[in-house]
């Protein structure tokens, strides 16, 4: 079978609405919000302190560095999944 009797099927692009593209980064930073907040309570109710920030003297580096990856890659999850599921393309027919 060569390359070429292979067909490629490309699936319906249907564009989302205009209207998303303005409220989909509106919910993001919403929804990074909320779970930030989230984090920051877990965080005191684990530890008992609050979550570490960059201008505390009292918090070693590594401990800054870890809570800032940490905090970073939830907010990128969140808002991957804000943007994927608000330009998921609908299907209609």
């Amino acid at each position: 079978m060569n390359t070429s009797d292979v067909k490629q099927v490309q699936p319906e692009e249907a564009e989302p609405s205009p209207l998303l593209h303005l409220v989909a980064p509106i919910v993001a930073i919403g929804a990074t919000m909320i779970v930030r907040k989230a984090l920051n309570a877990g965080y005191r109710r684990a530890t008992g302190s609050d979550a570490p920030g960059p201008r505390d003297p009292g918090v070693s580096i590594g401990r800054i560095l870890l809570w800032s990856v940490v905090t970073a890659a939830a907010a990128t999850a969140v808002e991957v999944a804000v943007f994927r599921i608000t330009n998921r393309p609908t299907h209609t027919g």
